[in-house]
């Protein structure tokens, strides 16, 4: 069957306009050209669609059901029209995104609704993964922007800084780190250390000596709060996920000798010579601001 949109307009029109002679009308045709475009839907869906029996040509039960999906079709090609004429405007069909775990997500999501609020016709992806993790889902997914706490490994990538991100080394108000005037490394070493998919080197972390001996590894930061808050251990965790128990004394900084402070730089990269869509370049302008 090869329906076309002619004959689908044929219909619609008759179905709006009850006489084939306003329905032509309204098309802009001859009325021969119509009723040649009726009959040959007819013949495409070998299906009796109007009655002609009457002063008027009616849709038959058939004509009508049929009516429906010419319809949605009329709908779909209208759709397609208005996507490809917004792409034409510079919007990518589709973006991919991958970002580190610890980025907070809100930051990503007011770049989303600000993407639907300007209408962008653009289909959006995005993944969360963490540290190395990043850069290899970022060519595994063939994505177009890594939001990244660790340099790349890539030569082929190139950087725009985003707003530092803090973090605290921080444990339950009642765990025995945080009763110490000044923790060594063998004083972190007598308790669990919770990182979220182990570590990098690359971090620089004060507790980078401690991270291969980690025995718990958490799918993410807000399961490794809630670990931190139920006294299984102590770990770093990000400005945003620990400033308002740090502000109730939930939680409590460790005075580590080596410092309870670490502040990351993330930035937000691309290939290298790819020129950014316009939603693409709306999100990294969006972050950086």
């Amino acid at each position: 069957m090869n329906v076309t949109l002619d004959q689908a307009r044929a219909l619609d029109a008759l179905a709006r306009y009850r006489t084939l002679a306003k329905a032509a009308g309204a098309l802009g045709k001859q009325h021969s050209a119509l009723v040649y475009a009726l009959r040959n839907l007819e013949t495409q869906t070998g299906l009796t669609l109007l009655d002609r029996s009457g002063y008027r040509t009616r849709l038959t039960a058939a004509g009508e059901r049929v009516l429906e999906e010419c319809r949605r079709l009329l709908g779909v090609a209208r759709d397609l029209e208005l996507v490809c004429r917004t792409i034409q405007t510079g919007w990518e069909p589709s973006l991919r995104v991958v970002f580190d775990g610890i980025f907070p997500v809100r930051a990503m999501l007011a770049q989303l609704k600000a993407l639907t609020a300007a209408k962008a016709p653009t289909r959006v992806d995005v993944f969360a993964e963490f540290l190395s993790g990043v850069e290899k889902a970022f060519f595994a997914r063939e994505a177009d922007l890594m939001i990244s706490v660790l340099p790349p490994r890539d030569g082929h990538l190139t950087g725009t800084p985003l707003p530092e991100l803090g973090a605290y080394l921080v444990a339950h108000r009642t765990h025995p780190l945080t009763r110490k005037r000044k923790a060594t490394l063998d004083d972190l070493r007598e308790h669990t250390l919770l990182t979220v998919r182990g570590s990098d080197p690359r971090l620089l972390l004060s507790t980078a000596p401690l991270e291969p001996g980690a025995t718990i590894q958490l799918n993410d930061f807000h399961s490794k709060r809630e670990a931190i808050l139920d006294g299984m251990g102590f770990g770093w965790l990000p400005d945003y996920l620990a400033s308002a128990d740090l502000k109730k004394g939930t939680l409590r900084r460790i005075p580590f000798e080596l410092g309870d402070r670490h502040v990351f730089a993330p930035q937000v990269y691309s290939l290298r010579g790819r020129t950014l869509g316009r939603a693409a370049a709306a999100v990294v302008a969006g972050l950086t601001s």
